[in-house]
């Protein structure tokens, strides 16, 4: 075993070993993974990506491999027929190691320290805290990906994305970044801003083409009763979360949409220094003093407001295209909350209106969040089987896996032509994530597979219902047709200066929040908290990745 490297405050240590180290060294309750033990299968299409012949089966030696996931106990309990595929085809035994959303990052730093890291990590630093990064690389805590990734194509093509290269270091990849979407043009929908379209039919409102009219037709759902009821019992605009929210300020100041620097007077800095922020202040303000925003957006948790739209009571609702589908998505809660009457009837996207420069801008943000890595003490022997392994969750066959379920058993196939065989339950096929715990974490294993959700498919068709896969494709093809993405220095999200590994502990979603609601000037509380963050080493971070891009010539 490697030597363990001391990374976390030994109070930490000190606090959570104990619980943690167990949970690395058990099999979380898969006693029955040993039955698959000796298979044996010839290296095969089905079996992962390989140019190796017959008689050098790379699948011969069984191997047990340990990997890390968010509630993978629970996923992997009933040991279900995808894991038991995924552990016949490659002659493997999976160990779960379950992390949870609260505490992961801490976790990791643990399992490092004591040497206990699973083979496969789940982890959340290259973009996060790429100072952490950079410390688990110097320490020899991760494998490095080998330089050449041909026997692993699926891998190779993760690792050659334009917006990976950021997270090499020394010319080594240290991480598999795990992609949201294919490319970054597919966030273009990751953001929308749903509107009652009867409610601006009955008020006489047309599509706002500035921030004003904006403003002024949300005003006007709060205020005017649009729902006939005879109450003032409505707001202008709900949001899932803060995230989606910003959204509306990308015509005022794109990159504060998607977090991003940009280049000011001659320097590189982070959005919210910048002195576009000081117009975003005056607008949100603006909004919620006049009860155009929702009055409880500060205090509500993540999709409560959501309801307030469901249930006729707010005009507008900032999520994204993609939560539409889906049996809790948001046209089968709005129906719920308004029987007999059709969502699409009713509701529609609102697309923005041109920044200062004349452009509509489309939101996009890097491919990737979060990352697998491979414990260093991985044999050559081994990580060719993790590689394999992810090779083939990225392949097309494992999509069709993850749409369809196991093929002669949930499906059949005749060329293209795919046909569902699994039971029903009423007029809706079983669903696949219900039949089988394990499907949410082997398909996100090596990506997100957003875009799966997006695609015109026969799968989408059936599951969704067509009128859902129209609307998702028309919002797509609009966004490419008529927007362009924002001006994005990608490569600054993953890089790494002492200054501004620490301005992670900068939280201005929180500073935001607080000028929102305040009742002194917004933009002097703006300056007030851009000056306090000088103390957390912010103009430092400027001048370094100032420098930093400066040698790649920009």
């Amino acid at each position: 075993m490697r030597k363990a490297k001391l990374l976390g405050s030994l109070s930490l240590i000190t606090v959570l070993t104990a619980s943690i180290i167990s949970g690395c060294s058990s099999s979380g309750g898969n006693s029955n993974n040993t039955a698959n033990a000796g298979n044996t299968p010839a290296a095969s299409a089905d079996a992962g990506a390989s140019s190796a012949p017959a008689e050098d089966n790379p699948f011969k030696d069984h191997m047990d491999i340990s990997l890390s996931w968010w509630g993978i106990g629970v996923g992997f309990q009933q040991h279900d027929d995808l894991v038991q595929k995924l552990e016949k085809d490659f002659n493997v035994t999976l160990k779960p190691v379950d992390i949870g959303w609260d505490s992961y990052k801490e976790k990791n730093q643990v399992w490092a320290a004591a040497g206990q890291l699973p083979d496969i990590i789940t982890n959340s630093i290259v973009n996060d805290n790429p100072g952490t990064y950079n410390e688990w690389v110097s320490q020899e805590l991760i494998h490095p990906l080998p330089d050449d990734l041909s026997a692993y194509p699926n891998v190779e093509k993760v690792a050659k994305a334009p917006d990976v290269q950021g997270v090499y270091r020394d010319g080594k990849l240290y991480a598999i970044p795990r992609m949201t979407y294919p490319n970054t043009d597919m966030w273009a929908v990751d953001r929308a801003i749903y509107v009652r379209k009867d409610w601006m039919n009955k008020l006489g409102i047309k599509d706002p083409q500035s921030f004003d009219e904006f403003h002024a037709m949300l005003k006007a759902f709060a205020e005017q009763d649009p729902d006939g009821n005879g109450k003032k019992d409505t707001t202008g605009i709900v949001m899932n979360t803060l995230g989606y929210f910003k959204s509306v300020f990308m015509p005022t100041f794109p990159q504060y949409d998607n977090s991003s620097w940009l280049q000011e007077d001659g320097k590189w800095i982070p959005y919210f220094a910048s002195k576009q922020m000081d117009q975003v202040v005056t607008e949100a303000r603006k909004l919620y003093a006049d009860g155009a925003l929702d009055q409880d957006f500060a205090v509500e948790k993540a999709g409560e407001a959501n309801q307030k739209f469901y249930q006729g009571k707010a005009g507008a609702l900032a999520y994204n295209v993609g939560s539409v589908s889906g049996p809790t998505g948001i046209k089968a809660e709005w129906e719920k909350n308004n029987p007999g009457e059709k969502f699409f009837d009713h509701v529609k996207i609102l697309h923005l209106w041109p920044a200062a420069d004349g452009t509509v801008y489309r939101h996009t943000t890097q491919s990737f969040w979060s990352e697998s890595m491979i414990n260093a003490d991985v044999d050559d022997k081994k990580l060719d089987r993790i590689l394999r392994i992810y090779d083939w969750l990225l392949s097309p066959e494992a999509k069709e896996m993850y749409d369809y379920g196991i093929e002669g058993k949930d499906y059949t196939k005749n060329g293209d032509q795919i046909t569902i065989t699994r039971p029903k339950d009423g007029d809706n096929y079983i669903d696949l994530h219900k039949e089988y715990p394990s499907l949410d974490i082997i398909q996100a294993l090596a990506a997100w597979r957003d875009a799966s959700a997006l695609e015109d498919s026969p799968a989408n068709r059936v599951a969704k219902g067509d009128d859902v896969v129209d609307f998702i494709q028309g919002e797509l093809k609009w966004q490419m047709d008529n927007a362009k993405a924002i001006p994005t220095a990608f490569d600054i999200f993953s890089m790494s200066t002492p200054a501004k590994d620490k301005l992670s502990a900068i939280n201005f979603d929180d500073d935001f929040t607080r000028i929102v609601l305040g009742k002194d000037d917004p933009v002097k509380m703006l300056h007030d908290v851009q000056k306090s963050y000088d103390g957390k080493g912010l103009q430092d971070a400027i001048k370094e990745v100032t420098e930093q891009m400066a040698k790649q010539g920009k």
